[in-house]
C-alpha cells in the first residue's frame, strides 16, 4: 500500500495543476470568436494548443492556432450592408466601422477562403471553472 501512495499522490497533484484541457480551451476560444462576429461569417477548424504555461498560480498563458473558413467575402458583406444602409444622426461612417474592423483583422477575404490564425489567450482558474481572462 505504501509503495503506491507516493506515485498516486504525485499523479493527483499533477492532474490538479496541469491547467485547462484542450477541449475547454477550444470551447472558450470558439465562443469568444463567434460572440465577436456574425456566426454566418466563418467556421473554425483545426484547433491546436501550441504552448501552455502557468504565469501565476492558476493563471495560464496559452498560444493557440486554428483556421477560419469564410462563408462570405468582404465584398458580399459590403453589398449587404449597402442594402441596409440607414442614414441617421450617426451616419454611414459609423455603420462602416464593423467592416473596417473585419478587414483590419482578416484582410480582404473572399467566400471559401481559409485563413490560418494564431493567438494568445489567458485563462484563469475560478470557483466556477476555467475562464478566459485579460491580463492586468
Amino acid at each position: 500500500m505504501k509503495k503506491w501512495f507516493i506515485p498516486l499522490l504525485a499523479l493527483w497533484l499533477f492532474a490538479c495543476s496541469s491547467g485547462p484541457g484542450v477541449d475547454e480551451i477550444e470551447r472558450q476560444v470558439r465562443t469568444q470568436l463567434l460572440t465577436g462576429s456574425d456566426a454566418k461569417l466563418f467556421d473554425m477548424s483545426d484547433f491546436q494548443v501550441l504552448d501552455q504555461s502557468e504565469t501565476q498560480d492558476g493563471v495560464y498563458l496559452i498560444r493557440v492556432s486554428y483556421q477560419l473558413h469564410f462563408k462570405q467575402g468582404l465584398d458580399q458583406l459590403q453589398v449587404l450592408q449597402d442594402e441596409d444602409l440607414v442614414y441617421d444622426r450617426v451616419g454611414p461612417y459609423q455603420q462602416e466601422m464593423a467592416l473596417m474592423e473585419l478587414e483590419r483583422k482578416y484582410g480582404n477575404f473572399e467566400a471559401g477562403q481559409v485563413v490560418a490564425q494564431q493567438s494568445q489567450v489567458w485563462m484563469l482558474k475560478t470557483e466556477q471553472g476555467w475562464r478566459l481572462a485579460e491580463p492586468t
